[in-house]
């Protein structure tokens, strides 16, 4: 079960990163909408998901082995 939550830990959190870096971006390019969403919406969409991963590894360090 570590290991799930230290994966999925991992995949969100480069999600999260890739969706960050997406928005930044985007707006740096003057673009203010992606996809007919706001592109602050999808930089706090990313910073949720970083936030998320690093609470499940969080998770995952905290248990014995």
């Amino acid at each position: 079960m570590n290991r799930l939550f230290d994966l999925t830990g991992t995949l969100v959190g480069v999600t999260g990163i890739v969706l960050c870096l997406v928005a930044v971006l985007a707006r740096i390019g003057g673009q203010h909408y992606l996809l007919g969403t706001e592109a602050r919406m999808w930089l706090l969409g990313g910073i949720a998901l970083v936030a998320i991963g690093s609470f499940a590894k969080l998770h995952a360090l905290s248990k014995p082995r």
